[in-house]
């Protein structure tokens, strides 16, 4: 009778594999749950923490649109590494205010020509994603903006969470 002693080794093994898998699965998930519970996420009791309650504060800058293009713009004379030095020194990350004449528009960014020559200077996504919704093309439009990206002879300067200075 060799062959009922295989199909009861064949029928232990299979019930012993569904045991041996789930004992690992059973391991497994408590491993991920003490894991949680060791490694999560702090339980916020009430009290704050300088990171949670802190908002990066950025410089102001005064420099105008012919200041800033004179210093790293299409009319600058500086190496392409001296102007990236320039820029991320004094104008990157800096909240700027700029007026020009509305050449493209979005109710999210605008697009200004801020020294009349040519097309757009400065293109900028508004904080309000609406800002833009009632603006015409071709009026004057000041604002107020994070300065992201330098601009040059083909590109405008580039900024974010632009505010409409009335």
């Amino acid at each position: 009778m060799p062959s009922f002693r295989i199909y009861d080794f064949v029928r232990v093994c299979t019930v012993s594999g569904k045991r041996t898998i789930g004992i690992i699965l059973a391991a497994g998930l408590a491993f991920i749950v003490f894991r949680g519970m060791v490694y999560g996420p702090p339980i916020n009791n009430g009290s704050t923490s300088a990171s949670s309650t802190s908002t990066v504060q950025y410089p102001e800058s005064t420099a105008t649109y012919n200041q800033v293009n004179a210093d790293i713009g299409c009319k600058s004379t500086y190496s392409d590494q001296k102007k990236d030095d320039i820029f991320n020194a004094k104008y990157k990350n800096h909240w700027m205010t700029w007026k020009g004449q509305i050449a493209l528009l979005e109710s999210d960014e605008v697009s200004l020509n801020v020294d009349g020559i040519g097309t757009q200077d400065l293109q900028v996504d508004f904080a309000d994603k609406q800002a833009g919704y009632n603006l015409s093309k071709g009026s004057q439009l000041k604002v107020r903006f994070l300065m992201k990206t330098a601009g040059g002879c083909f590109l405008p300067f580039g900024g974010q969470e632009a505010t409409v200075v009335r």
